[in-house]
């Protein structure tokens, strides 16, 4: 497996695609403790190696010490991957209907998005239905009668 790198550059979704791979890569190597940290901050390069880099010489002068795991998670997604930025793909998933998307191109589009939104379908009911209200009509119509 090999382990991603993470830049700091281009769409804030990467972000989340990074932490997700590394705590894939961290699971399976057993990592505990300073471990996910140092294994992780290895990961970094460009501007995300810098932050980092300025972050941990902030938290070592003003005594506030070593960063956990779950805040190491924190501070990268509020630089990397914002809130404003992850309510958005969030309120993206709320609207989202098929319109003219093929078939493939709204499930694609659904499965990407719905990682923002888990609030909003918390099991697999409420995700069909969302999955569903989201059909063009003429499909909707027909998946309803068919209680598919």
């Amino acid at each position: 497996m090999y382990p991603p790198i993470f830049y700091g550059q281009g769409d804030p979704t990467l972000a989340e695609d990074w932490i997700q791979d590394i705590e894939e890569i961290i699971r399976i190597l057993n990592c505990i403790g300073e471990q996910k940290l140092l294994y992780s901050a290895f990961k970094l390069t460009e501007e995300a190696k810098r932050r980092w880099i300025s972050e941990r010489t902030i938290r070592k002068t003003d005594g506030s010490g070593v960063v956990s795991w779950p805040h190491f998670k924190q501070i990268f997604f509020d630089r990397f991957f914002p809130r404003s930025v992850r309510d958005g793909k969030a309120k993206e998933f709320a609207d989202l209907v098929q319109e003219t998307m093929t078939m493939h191109q709204y499930v694609a589009r659904f499965v990407k998005l719905s990682r923002f939104a888990s609030y909003l379908i918390p099991d697999e009911e409420k995700k069909n239905r969302k999955f569903e209200e989201g059909l063009n009509n003429w499909i909707y119509k027909r998946v309803v009668a068919l209680q598919i």
